[in-house]
Parts: C-alpha cells; structure tokens; sequence
C-alpha cells in the first residue's frame, strides 16, 4: 500500500510539472532530479523528535557552506543560489527551535497553553502542527512544517538541505505534491503555502500548482490549484479572504 501510495504521489508531481503535454521542468531542478521515482524518497511524518538531529545537521551545513564563501561541494551556492542558501541559514535555526518546543509540548515537558513569547502567539498553530519529509540519500531532502485546520490546510515552512539544494528543489516539489494530494485525499480543497526564497522565484511554485491570487495582498499565501482550477481560484481568492478577514 505505502509503494503504491508513494508511486501515485509522483505521478502526480510528475502531471503538475507538465502541461499540455509538454514537459516544464523546472530550470531550478536538473532533469535527473526532475524524474527521480518515487522510491528514492521516503515520504513519511517525522515526530519532532526525530527532525530536531537531521534540522541541527542542516544548520550547521548551512553555517558551514557560508563561511566557505557559499561554495559547496557541486559550487552549487552562487548566484541565485547564494541567496538561497542565505535564507536557509536565518530559517533553519528558526524552524529547529520551533521542532523543539513541539517535542516537549509531546513529552508533556510544556504546553501550548503556557508558552511564552516568541512561541506564545503561535500556540494555536503549533498545537495544530506537524512534519512531514521527504527524504533520500544523497539526493536532496526536504522537510515541512503543516498545519492542519477545520477548514483548510497551510504549509507554513519548508526547508531543504542546504548540501544539494538543486535536489532539494526537485525533493521540495515532490513533498508539496504528497502534502496536496493527502489534503485532497481527505476532502480538504483548500491547500496554503506560505513560500520560501527560491532560485527560481514564483514560478517554481506555479510549477508545482501553488499559485498567487491576483490582487492578493503582497506576502499572502499561495493556494493550490490543479491546471483546470487555476484561474478559477486566483479570481475568487481575494473575495475569499476579505469574507475570512470580517469574520
């Protein structure tokens, strides 16, 4: 069941880097990357636990890559790329110490209730998180942070490691499309994701069927949408919001 399952999250990764039938690969992914099969990701939840070590490694990685002058061992950091690998060294950190705070709460050691500032005025959001990764050896892995709500579903964060960051492009995409398609799979239409830097700016998420809608307020996140949906979703986004804003 779990091989099938992670065979049908590709194919549908694979059919939202295509359209028309004719192939979109992402620039920011080489096509190795691109058409990897789904087997060589382990596509699964992480307790927090579990993520604290693999977030520490990649902070450190990252930590390490710019005291090297971005240069990594494929010189991957330059560029575009550089200002990736800049953006993954302030939100590592950030998303670590968030991992944490969700361990303890687990254990008991906290509770949402009594979390102090920063972490107090996201209490509701944390109690309603979770991780999921895809990973793989040496092939890039990425891992992010979902907030499950009544009516909808957020990607608040995704981080990559910071050692193959044109495959941990290509291990992003392949993880937002498993997180869409168990979010469809469980009746949730509504699909969030509040977007990192990336190389190829927004139309690596367009790539992906996260799309802006169109006069949305500049940092809203994008929702997903299928190729049909689309235009549909970018025309009704803003009414959508301004309705959850009076409420």
């Amino acid at each position: 069941a779990d091989s099938q399952y992670m065979l049908a999250t590709f194919t549908f990764a694979a059919a939202l880097l295509h359209t028309s039938g004719t192939a979109r690969v992402a620039r920011c992914c080489p096509p190795a990357a691109a058409v990897l099969p789904a087997t060589e990701y382990m596509l699964r939840q992480l307790q927090p636990a579990q993520s604290i070590g693999l977030l520490a490694a990649w902070e450190k990685a990252s930590r390490d890559l710019r005291a090297a002058g971005f240069r990594g061992p494929q010189d991957e950091a330059i560029g575009e790329r550089a200002l990736k690998l800049k953006q993954l060294a302030e939100t590592l950190p950030r998303v670590k110490s968030t991992a944490m705070i969700l361990g303890l709460c687990e254990k008991g050691s906290l509770s949402f209730e009594t979390l102090e500032e920063p972490h107090k005025s996201q209490a509701e959001t944390l109690s309603r998180t979770s991780l999921r990764a895809a990973i793989s050896a040496g092939r890039g892995s990425a891992i992010a942070f979902v907030s499950q709500w009544e009516d909808h579903v957020s990607i608040d964060a995704v981080v990559v490691n910071p050692q193959y960051l044109e495959l941990g492009e290509a291990a992003e995409a392949v993880l937002l499309a498993d997180i869409a398609q168990r979010a469809r799979a469980a009746g949730v239409a509504d699909v969030r994701l509040h977007p990192a830097y990336q190389a190829d700016g927004a139309a690596f998420y367009e790539r992906c069927g996260f799309v802006a809608a169109a006069g949305g307020a500049e940092g809203a996140p994008l929702r997903f949408a299928s190729a049909s949906e689309a235009p549909e979703a970018a025309a009704a986004e803003p009414a959508a919001m301004a309705a959850e804003e009076e409420e």
